[in-house]
C-alpha cells in the first residue's frame, strides 16, 4: 500500500542518516517526499483508478431476467452509541444504497448480503441487511451469507443459493472487474451495476496533494494486486 512504502522509505533513511551516510539518506527521504505527493495528487489517482472504473457503467435495467441482487460486503462496527447509518462504511454505505435503490424499482426481487463480521460479533452481511431494512426493503427478500470471507467465496456461496440464474451484482465500481471474473468464474451470468464511483471527472490539474487522492490510489493498488495475485494462483 502507497503510505506504508512511504514510512518504510522514510525509515530507510533516517537509518542511512544515523549511519552517517547523509547522501544515501537524503536520497530516501526525498524519494519518500516523492512518491507520497504523487500518489496523493488526485489528478495521478484518478488515472490509476480509470481503467477500472470505466470498464462497466451504471446499471441501466429495464426488464431485467435477474430476479437475485447481490451486495457485496465491506467495513462497518457494531457501536449501539451511533446511528446503524455510522456504523457502516462508506464504501458498504454507497453499495447498500444502489442495491436498495434497484430492489425498490423492480419487482420480485430477493436481496443477498454477504461478508463475514472479522474482529466483530456482527457480520457485515447483517449490518447490511438491517439498515436495508430500515430502508424500506422486506425482510422476507433477504439471504443472508455471514461465512464468506473474500469475494471468491462470495461467488462460492451466490452460486448454491442462485443455482443458474441470473444475478445483478452491486460492488464498487473500482472492484468490479476482479469480482465480475471472480463471479463468472463459477458460472454464473452475472449483470454488473457498479458504484461507489471515485474517479468521477471533476479533477482539475492545479490541486494539492490530498488524503482523498491517497484514499483512491490505495483503493487502485488493492485491486490491482488483487487482479495480479488471482491471475498467478490461477483463480481468475
Amino acid at each position: 500500500m502507497p503510505f506504508p512504502i512511504f514510512l518504510l522509505l522514510v525509515a530507510i533513511g533516517f537509518y542511512f542518516w544515523q549511519r552517517g551516510n547523509q547522501r544515501r539518506a537524503k536520497q530516501f527521504l526525498i524519494s519518500s517526499l516523492l512518491w507520497i505527493s504523487l500518489l496523493s495528487y488526485s489528478p495521478f489517482s484518478a488515472l490509476l483508478l480509470l481503467p477500472l472504473e470505466s470498464a462497466y457503467t451504471k446499471a441501466e435495467l429495464t426488464n431485467t431476467p435477474a430476479k437475485y441482487i447481490h451486495v457485496l460486503g465491506s467495513g462497518h462496527v457494531s457501536n449501539p452509541d451511533i446511528p446503524l447509518s455510522s456504523e457502516i462504511g462508506l464504501i458498504s454505505l454507497a453499495r447498500l444504497n444502489e442495491g436498495v435503490s434497484l430492489y425498490k424499482t423492480h419487482e420480485n426481487m430477493k436481496m443477498i448480503f454477504s461478508g463475514y463480521g472479522g474482529r466483530d460479533p456482527v457480520s457485515n452481511a447483517r449490518k447490511n441487511s438491517q439498515m436495508a431494512i430500515a430502508l424500506g426493503v422486506n425482510p422476507k427478500d433477504i439471504i443472508l451469507l455471514e461465512k464468506p470471507q473474500d469475494t471468491q467465496e462470495e461467488a462460492i456461496a451466490a452460486k448454491k443459493i442462485i443455482g443458474n440464474q441470473p444475478l445483478i451484482l452491486v460492488t464498487s465500481a473500482s472492484h468490479m472487474v476482479r469480482a465480475l471474473a471472480l463471479f463468472r468464474k463459477e458460472g454464473i451470468e452475472v449483470i454488473p451495476a457498479p458504484t461507489d464511483f471515485q474517479a468521477k471527472g471533476n479533477d482539475v490539474l492545479w490541486q494539492l496533494p490530498s488524503a482523498e487522492g491517497l484514499g483512491r490510489c490505495e483503493a487502485a493498488f488493492h485491486e490491482y494486486l488483487g487482479l495480479g495475485w488471482g491471475r498467478l494462483k490461477g483463480y481468475l
